[in-house]
């Protein structure tokens, strides 16, 4: 059932959005008012505190004001370390749905935990549900996340 409702995400994702990236794995969408960017913090992280190994870890920062900047954790294979990953983006209502995957062949021995970092300005709402899902070999692991505007 999670697959099914994972492909139905992803499918979603594609079907509603336009996606531009550039060469250094920055990811920009402008959709209507709202300007999205995403970028990997360069290197693995090898402090498995920041990992997110199940889906009751977090590895969840938010700051919410005129901008809204969220910091979060993925794994992957360590090797290449830099730019590996891509996001998409997809606002419904209050809920804002991110996609990540990752690009890169699994070519090393070992994994680190990378964080992503997402930049979204415009938003018009006080209050969003930040849902985020990625895949790794078998699993899928999600982020659910409120984030509210500092007021």
């Amino acid at each position: 059932m999670k697959q099914i409702n994972y492909f139905l995400f992803l499918f979603s994702l594609l079907f509603f959005m336009l996606n531009c990236s550039d060469e250094k794995g920055i990811t920009e969408i402008t959709e209507g008012e709202v300007i999205f960017s995403s970028h990997q913090v360069t290197g693995c992280n090898h402090n498995k505190e920041l990992a997110k190994t199940s889906p009751l870890d977090s590895c969840f920062t938010y700051s919410f004001d005129e901008k809204l900047e969220i910091d979060f954790c993925v794994i992957g294979n360590c090797y290449p370390d830099s730019q590996r990953f891509s996001t998409n983006y997809f606002i419904n209502s209050d809920t804002i749905f991110v996609s990540v995957e990752d690009t890169a062949r699994n070519s090393a021995n070992c994994i680190c935990s990378y964080k992503i970092h997402l930049d979204f300005t415009g938003l018009q709402k006080d209050k969003y549900l930040f849902y985020c899902n990625y895949p790794i070999q078998d699993a899928i692991f999600e982020y659910r996340e409120y984030v509210y505007k500092l007021k």
